[in-house]
């Protein structure tokens, strides 16, 4: 396999069922060098007939949404309609009722009864856009699995009953002590439909995806045929998923085609934080406006305090100590091991070169069935894949989107890096 090349690597991990199939967008911001391909299939329903991956297929972007809600919540900083370190829960009071959970203890019956403690400190936007409010998501985390069961609920990515009461629950730590990955990008998008009076996707429409001509994303793509028509099936690997982490239990499976969408077509409301649908293709649109500063959707100093590391020293401790757990790891896109990073407004930030990738400050993220992003602002590309397989942390997407990474600043950044 020596002189195979990366496209024929891809083509061979979907004839193979590796991966069902994907579509791989990059471009730089003079808009001179440019990567646009999809490989294998949209769907493998029917085994002798797969349906072959258009270029601009529509995919369930999951937590790649969660840029598109930063994005909306800048912009209303701008206006001066919220502001990062005011108390977000003047417009949130739902999460500003809330308490802090800090274990369990046994009730009268022998069942678990919630230890909750008063919050002390106040919750900002900017808690809110990088994970360090104290909120969590319950179907991720064990103590708010256990918290859920108390109330009778069961944890889901699908809303039980409005969206906002589904991710209405304890916060797990004082804002800005540590770090949970989180709902709160909802939240904040959730504070965007307040002060504008607008819906999410009716803001998303009008100042994010129709400034850049974007027509294929939607929250309910039922209602949207051009991401309707062009959907992606979802494939799962066999083995199932590791019974801890979430992450495929067997990395050498094969995948086939599942009808568990893991995320319904039409859900109760908008999720900001992982409710998005559309193309990769379109996707790339955003991530070259903000990789080139172009002012088509945020002012050059918004973007400037986006890619500025955000933590507290509290918070970026427990972030790289997650990190260092593998599979966990391994579900946030597979990072090099003790890598520097933080958390700038929008995704993860890499704090240090990687030698013949991304440079210092790059910024980067994914979503659940396994599409990863990144923008490097120093080098001035971006790029990402999508594909569509419903247990996250996949080592072989993992290991094609790094390979490709390196495909692309080998063309790319000889002279320029």
């Amino acid at each position: 396999m020596g002189s195979e090349t990366f496209d024929q690597r891809m083509e061979r991990a979907c004839r193979d069922r590796e991966i069902p199939g994907a579509v791989l967008v990059a471009g730089d911001i003079s808009g001179s060098f440019r990567y646009e391909k999809a490989f294998g299939y949209r769907s493998l329903k029917d085994p002798a007939k797969p349906d072959p991956m258009p270029l601009d297929a529509t995919m369930w972007l999951a937590s790649c949404t969660k840029l598109m809600g930063t994005i909306a919540a800048m912009q209303c900083v701008e206006r001066g309609q919220l502001n990062l370190d005011d108390d977000i829960t003047a417009i949130l009071p739902e999460i500003g009722e809330q308490k802090i959970l800090k274990g369990f203890e046994q009730g009268p019956d022998g069942k678990d009864k919630p230890i909750l403690v008063n919050r002390t400190k106040v919750i900002t936007l900017r808690h809110l856009l990088t994970h360090s409010s104290g909120l969590g998501y319950d179907i991720f985390n064990p103590d708010l699995m256990r918290y859920r069961a108390t109330e009778g609920v069961s944890p889901t990515l699908t809303a039980v009953k409005s969206m906002k009461d589904s991710y209405t629950f304890p916060l797990l730590f004082e804002p800005g002590e540590s770090w949970e990955y989180s709902v709160g990008i909802d939240w904040a998008a959730w504070a965007v439909e307040r002060v504008t009076k607008m819906s999410v996707p009716d803001y998303m429409e009008k100042h994010i995806w129709g400034p850049l001509g974007i027509e294929s994303m939607s929250f309910h793509p039922k209602t949207n045929p051009a991401c309707m028509e062009k959907l992606t099936d979802m494939s799962e690997r066999s083995g199932g998923a590791h019974h801890l982490f979430g992450v495929p239990a067997d990395p050498e499976g094969k995948v086939s085609y599942t009808d568990n969408r893991v995320w319904g077509l039409e859900p109760d409301g908008f999720a900001s934080g992982a409710g998005g649908f559309g193309a990769p293709l379109d996707y790339q649109k955003i991530l070259q406006s903000i990789c080139a500063n172009d002012e088509k959707l945020l002012k050059r100093s918004t973007v400037e305090e986006m890619f500025k590391p955000q933590l507290s020293e509290a918070s970026r401790k427990i972030w790289l100590a997650r990190l260092a757990i593998p599979e966990v790891n391994q579900t946030f896109g597979g990072f090099p091991a003790g890598i520097r990073s933080d958390w700038g407004l929008g995704g993860c930030l890499i704090m240090e070169d990687l030698p013949g990738l991304t440079r210092k400050g790059t910024m980067t993220w994914g979503g659940y069935p396994n599409l990863q992003w990144f923008c490097d602002r120093k080098a001035g590309l971006s790029g990402i894949l999508g594909c569509q397989t419903t247990i996250p942390g996949d080592l072989k997407v993992i290991g094609l989107y790094q390979e490709w990474q390196k495909e692309l600043y080998k063309k790319y950044g000889k002279e320029k890096l």
